[in-house]
């Protein structure tokens, strides 16, 4: 029961994850025609640690699921 459980869950999430993906590129096609903004330092800074903690997320993401992994553990 638990693993159908853990399924059910699974599933779930990657539909929620298909369906964020589409707003955000049906956000990303409305704003191609919107002129872009000129960026104070503040938000300069902002745009740069935003891109810092996507690059660790995804390396961290990838070092835990390396390590993870039954061959090289």
């Amino acid at each position: 029961m638990l693993v159908a459980v853990v399924l059910v869950a699974e599933f779930l999430v990657v539909v929620w994850f298909a369906i964020f993906s589409a707003m955000l590129v049906s956000m990303y096609l409305d704003s191609r025609q919107m002129e872009l903004p000129r960026l104070d330092t503040a938000g300069r800074t902002l745009i740069g640690s935003a891109k810092l903690a996507f690059v660790t997320g995804m390396l961290a993401l990838v070092v835990l699921t390396v390590v993870e992994m039954p061959v090289f553990g």
